[in-house]
């Protein structure tokens, strides 16, 4: 079983925050491991935030906790009284996600009648602030999270899958392989999952972006990216679907040798398809261009349209060869945006 960086930094957050508990005689070094445990989240900027979320609880909690038990400590009807008053107070400050610790803070005031209830509150702030500082702190600063670095690689696995499913789908179309459409459907499955994840890492990393500074491919950037795989991915279907329903023989022969020059063309791109796929090194991006291969659909689309005995052949084996193609080109002038933007 693989223990992730989050759980070891968070047994280290708690184990400093518990030290730090000892060494400051805090009573109740409880609180202080609670709050590290719940401030260790995916993201820095989530662990500030919810830091922040948890002390603004503890200071309102407390607040309306000391008023209520002020009142009458421990009475049933107050303490619904004052729990509801509390979650009021939240919602109109807009603090909806520090409702729940607010409500644990108020109980425990509510409900402590053997310490000074001023006491007990300051105690729980103190507490709570020791266990945020030190799981920011370690989030921060032991192997902080990289998100970056993990969209830029699901975005390089992504861009090999539509470069090996491109040859794929020539291959299965000049009937060099067989024709295995579960194959060509797992593919796309898989494009389409990497994806999914490629999405949320970027919304993390757009958090880490508010508030540090590691790492060093913006959000923007690989936004950009993603947004341009996406599309690709609707144009891949397209082929699919074109290959699903499939294409006269004889409309195929007429652009044979076409195909065959661009699948070729595409064999040579995947012999280095590290280099090309890895979209975020500038070196790369310097030596490799896909525009003759672009050049090249072109043209056998219109050698296709206007070949004199077009005419002569079916009108829809004709225009499925043509969407085909189109869709070829569309991916290919996508992808090449990537690699070369």
């Amino acid at each position: 079983m693989k223990i992730g960086l989050r759980t070891i930094k968070t047994g280290i957050a708690v184990t400093v925050s518990l030290i730090i508990a000892n060494i400051l005689r805090i009573e109740s070094p409880f609180f202080a491991a609670i709050a590290a445990i719940i401030a260790m989240q995916p993201t820095v900027s989530d662990s500030w935030k919810t830091g922040v979320n948890r002390i603004l609880g503890t200071i309102i909690g407390a607040v309306v906790g000391a008023i209520f038990v002020a009142i009458a400590p421990a009475n049933p009807f107050l303490g619904g009284l004052g729990v509801v008053s509390l979650i009021i107070i939240m919602n109109k400050l807009g603090w909806q996600e520090a409702i729940a610790i607010g409500g644990v803070v108020f109980t425990g005031i509510f409900l402590n009648t053997n310490e000074n209830h001023v006491t007990y509150a300051l105690h729980r702030l103190l507490d709570t602030s020791i266990g945020i500082v030190v799981a920011v702190v370690i989030n921060y600063t032991i192997y902080p999270p990289t998100y970056d670095l993990k969209v830029a690689g699901e975005i390089k696995n992504i861009s090999k899958h539509i470069l090996r499913y491109n040859i794929k789908t020539l291959e299965i179309l000049l009937q060099e392989e067989e024709q295995n459409m579960s194959f060509l459907e797992e593919q796309i499955e898989e494009i389409e999952k990497e994806l999914e994840l490629s999405e949320k890492l970027l919304d993390l990393q757009k958090k880490e972006e508010k508030i540090k500074v590691h790492g060093g491919i913006r959000h923007k950037e690989m936004f950009i990216s993603l947004k341009l795989e996406k599309e690709t991915f609707e144009h891949l279907r397209n082929m699919q679907n074109v290959l699903q329903k499939g294409i006269g023989r004889e409309i195929i022969d007429l652009a044979k040798e076409d195909l065959y020059k661009i699948k070729e063309a595409l064999k040579e791109v995947q012999c280095k398809e590290n280099e090309v796929c890895d979209i975020y090194n500038q070196k790369n991006k310097d030596d490799i261009n896909l525009e003759y291969i672009i050049e090249d659909i072109k043209k056998a689309k219109m050698q296709l349209k206007n070949k004199e005995d077009i005419n002569n052949y079916p009108t829809d084996e004709v225009v499925k060869m043509l969407v085909f193609l189109y869709n070829l080109q569309e991916v290919l002038q996508k992808f090449n945006m990537i690699i070369c933007c």
